[in-house]
Parts: structure tokens; C-alpha cells; sequence
């Protein structure tokens, strides 16, 4: 097979499954474009879930005890109350869309919560759930150290 037939191949594959292998979840580009389509006019919350240590655990104990983080953050967004889609939206990154703001904790998670009403366009709405993770992630590290 070409290098060119690979990416055709490959193309074709992603097209094919559209649940990620891991979690079962939907993907990035559902999230995109259903969240985008689908959701539009109403209110609702997104929620960013990252996976707390993640590289740590792949680094320490191998991949498949990643996996097994993985695997265990995603049944616990599944259950979170309210909720309406989840999506893995990267390697460590979900994302949930919810009826009402969730108020459970997920362990092995830094997450955080903002609301449709707050936003114009979704690619603020997006950045902003992304932002409110990270400096949580830096919060978290700067109560690690104390």
C-alpha cells in the first residue's frame, strides 16, 4: 500500500468509527459540529474534564494503566447527573454538555463549568471551559507544593 492509500485508508477508518475505541465516547469532531448544530438556541452548561496526571501514570506504570484512568474518568462523566453528550475530545480532554450545571466531583479530574448563556459564539464559549481548566490545573499544582 502507497503512502497515499494509508491516508485514505486512515480517512476512511475515522469516518467509519465514530466512538472512540477506548471510552466509547463520541469524538472531536462530533463534539464540534453537534454542539454547534444541535445545541444551538438552548441552554446548557459545557463542562472540560482533563485527566489528572495522565503522563505520570503512562511514564510510571505503562499505557495500560493509562488506558485504565482513561477508561474509569469516562464511566464517571457518563454518570455525572444532568447530562446530555460526552465526548473525548482528546488524549486527557472531555467534554460534557449538561442540562443543569453539574455539581459532582469526578476523581482524577480537573474540570471546569461554564454556561451557554454567558457566551455569543461557541469558539469563546470553548476557550473559556479550556482556559478555567488550566489555571485550575495550575491552582492544583500550587497546592501540591504548599
Amino acid at each position: 500500500m502507497t503512502l497515499e492509500q494509508e491516508v485514505i485508508h486512515y480517512r476512511n477508518m475515522v469516518k467509519l468509527y465514530k466512538f472512540d475505541y477506548l471510552t466509547g465516547m463520541k469524538q472531536r469532531h462530533d463534539f464540534e459540529y453537534e454542539t454547534l448544530h444541535k445545541f444551538v438556541g438552548q441552554e446548557f452548561y459545557l463542562t472540560m474534564y482533563d485527566v489528572t496526571g495522565l503522563h505520570k501514570v503512562n511514564r510510571d506504570r505503562g499505557y495500560d494503566a493509562g488506558d485504565t484512568l482513561i477508561r474509569q474518568v469516562a464511566a464517571d462523566i457518563k454518570r455525572t447527573a444532568g447530562l446530555w453528550e460526552c465526548y473525548r475530545i482528546g488524549g486527557d480532554e472531555f467534554m460534557a454538555v449538561h442540562f443543569d450545571a453539574p455539581d459532582s466531583y469526578i476523581d482524577n479530574a480537573t474540570s471546569a463549568t461554564v454556561c451557554s448563556r454567558d457566551f455569543k459564539l461557541f469558539n469563546d464559549m470553548t476557550a473559556s471551559v479550556d482556559l478555567a481548566v488550566t489555571e485550575a490545573k495550575v491552582e492544583l499544582g500550587r497546592r501540591r507544593e504548599d
